[in-house]
C-alpha cells in the first residue's frame, strides 16, 4: 500500500519557481534521498512531502486515499501526527526539558489514549540509540551527536510510517553521523519509509531511490 503519493507538485516564492512538477510515490520500506546544491530546494521539497508547506500545484494523497491538500487545519494536523515524524536540520530540542521529556513531548499533543506508554517507548528508543545514561540530561549537557539522536528518537515516538529528515548528519562527526544514519535506516527496515535531504554523496548512496534536482524538478537519478 502506498503511504504517500506526491504528484506534480510545484512551489514558488515571490514569483520565483523553486520546485516544478515533481512526483514521488512513498511505499513501506522505501528510503528516498533528495539531493541538490545547498539552498536549491531540498528543504522545500521535504516540507511539502511532510505536509508542512502547501504546494502551488499538484496533489498529495495519503494511504487512506484522502487528498491531504483538501483537509482543514485540524484534519491535516491529525494526519501529520499519525503518518509522519520529523528530524529537522536544527534539532529544535526544548532546552528546559530533559532528553526523555523532549522525546515524549509529541505525545502531549495527542487527543485520546495512546496504545502504549510514551515513557516506556522513549526509554526503549533512547536505550537503543546508546543514550541510556543521558536520558535525564538537558540539551546543553549533550553533544551535538547526542542531541541529534534524541531528535531522531522524538521523531519515532508515535511510531510514524514515514520519517522526514532534513540534512540529518550535516553537522556531525563521522561516528555520530553513522549512528544517526543507521538508526534512520533501521527504522525503514521495519516496514516504514524514510525521506531525507542530503548533500553528502555517501549518505545519498545508501538510499534505495535518489531524487536529484534537474532544473527545477526532482527526478530519479
Amino acid at each position: 500500500m502506498t503511504l504517500l503519493s506526491i504528484q506534480g507538485v510545484s512551489k514558488a516564492f515571490d514569483g520565483n519557481a523553486i520546485i516544478e512538477n515533481t512526483s514521488v510515490e512513498v511505499n513501506p520500506g522505501d528510503t528516498i534521498a533528495f539531493t541538490s546544491p545547498s539552498g536549491s530546494g531540498k528543504s522545500t521539497m521535504l516540507s511539502m512531502a511532510g505536509l508542512l508547506l502547501t504546494p502551488d500545484a499538484g496533489t498529495i494523497v495519503a494511504e487512506d486515499g484522502v487528498n491531504a491538500l483538501e483537509l482543514d487545519d485540524r484534519a491535516l494536523s491529525q494526519l501529520r501526527q499519525r503518518l509522519l515524524g520529523f528530524v529537522f536540520q536544527s534539532t529544535q530540542l526544548v532546552g528546559s526539558l530533559r532528553a526523555i521529556e523532549n522525546v515524549t513531548a509529541p505525545a502531549s499533543f495527542v487527543s485520546g489514549k495512546l496504545p502504549f506508554s510514551p515513557e516506556e517507548r522513549a526509554t526503549e528508543l533512547l536505550e537503543r540509540f546508546g543514550l541510556a545514561d543521558r536520558m535525564y540530561h538537558y540539551p546543553h549537557q549533550l553533544s551535538v551527536g547526542q542531541k541529534r539522536r534524541v531528535a531522531v528518537a522524538r521523531a519515532m515516538l508515535l511510531k510514524p510510517k514515514i520519517i522526514i529528515a532534513d540534512e540529518p548528519t550535516n553537522d556531525l562527526d563521522e561516528e555520530s553521523a553513522e549512528e544517526v544514519a543507521n538508526a534512520l535506516f533501521s527504522y525503514a527496515e521495519e516496514g516504514n519509509a524514510l525521506l531525507y535531504a542530503t548533500h553528502i554523496p555517501a549518505l545519498a548512496a545508501r538510499a534505495k531511490t535518489v531524487m536529484k534536482l534537474q532544473g527545477k524538478t526532482f527526478k530519479v537519478a
